[in-house]
């Protein structure tokens, strides 16, 4: 693009700011300008130490350009585990829970009290049952969420 090396620094900034917004490195960008990489090295820190405003919006845009291509490569995956299992991931996660802690469930269930037999389950089942949304609620009034009765019903019968 510049084979020029005494190219003004404003014309290296635009460069370098249209070079991350096309997702190069600093290498690519030196070579696209034909400068030795330290130049680039050197603006871009002179531009992150002046705090440029467009070099701050160049990098969220490409976090948010990785985070897309990130993220749509999940939903395909997500997509084939449903083809595969006719459930999502997170409900196929929140199965195996609830079958995993079935007999901790059961105890619970037969208890007169679902708060009461919830504390006397270890610390760190309560925690597991809870990150995963089984048990709801807070310290004096936890219990069963209805969504994992309904799936204890279930297995039940199968």
């Amino acid at each position: 693009m510049l084979n020029n090396v005494s190219s003004s620094p404003e014309e290296r900034r635009l460069v370098i700011l249209r070079g991350i917004g096309q997702d190069l490195t600093s290498l690519e960008i030196a070579t696209k300008m034909g400068v030795k990489i330290s130049i680039i090295k050197n603006d871009l820190r002179a531009m992150k130490y002046n705090r440029d405003s467009d070099l701050k919006q160049a990098y969220t845009e490409q976090k948010i350009r990785a985070l897309a291509s990130k993220q749509a490569l999940v939903n395909v995956r997500n997509e084939r585990f449903k083809l595969m299992t006719g459930m999502t991931f997170q409900e196929k996660n929140f199965e195996n829970m609830v079958n995993y802690y079935r007999p901790e469930l059961t105890k619970i269930i037969g208890s007169k009290d679902e708060n009461t037999g919830i504390m006397r389950l270890p610390k760190s089942v309560q925690r597991a049952l809870t990150r995963n949304e089984i048990i709801i609620g807070h310290k004096k009034g936890r219990q069963i969420s209805s969504k994992a009765c309904d799936q204890l019903q279930l297995s039940r019968k199968r």
